[in-house]
């Protein structure tokens, strides 16, 4: 049959926000970022990590800590946007100078420390994802029904933006 003239096809597009595909996302970047930079995800980003003090059993607290010494690198570090010395104190009276390096200065030693990273954390990355991919299609398979039954349930009380 011949395909009439002036009609067009509609396609269906999904709108919406898919809470399993987010974790999904989630947990890739959270790899790659292990890997590359060795920091969580929202360490990178905010570049603050918990700091623990020599000779010290707890932590000080959750501070900005720049440093070009050491295998962490965050985003603030990589755009120089905090480069300046503060000093924790801890509730026993023990001082620790954070911070006061960046890599905006030497992007060099960046890249030098991202690569020896890489290097290191390569096998473990690929391993990581390809197993983080087919661990969320098998679970995406197994729980087709329970979670056309929860999407469901957002329609009925009006969420009909999010998808599990």
């Amino acid at each position: 049959m011949a395909k009439r003239k002036g009609r067009k096809t509609r396609r269906r597009r999904t709108t919406g926000f898919n809470l399993l595909n987010a974790a999904e996302l989630y947990v890739q970047t959270s790899i790659l970022t292990q890997g590359m930079f060795n920091s969580n995800v929202i360490q990178f980003i905010t570049g603050k990590s918990p700091v623990v003090g020599p000779g010290t059993t707890g932590v000080l607290g959750n501070a900005y800590n720049p440093s070009n010494t050491d295998s962490v690198i965050t985003l603030p570090e990589l755009l120089g946007m905090d480069s300046s010395a503060t000093t924790l104190q801890g509730p026993t009276g023990y001082r620790m100078k954070v911070g006061g390096g960046s890599f905006a200065a030497d992007p060099s030693a960046a890249l030098a420390t991202i690569s020896a990273n890489v290097r290191m954390n390569a096998g473990q990355m690929i391993i990581q994802t390809v197993g983080t991919r087919a661990a969320f299609a098998v679970a995406k398979k197994l729980t087709t029904k329970q979670r056309s039954m929860v999407n469901r349930g957002f329609k009925v009380i009006g969420l009909r933006e999010v998808r599990v």
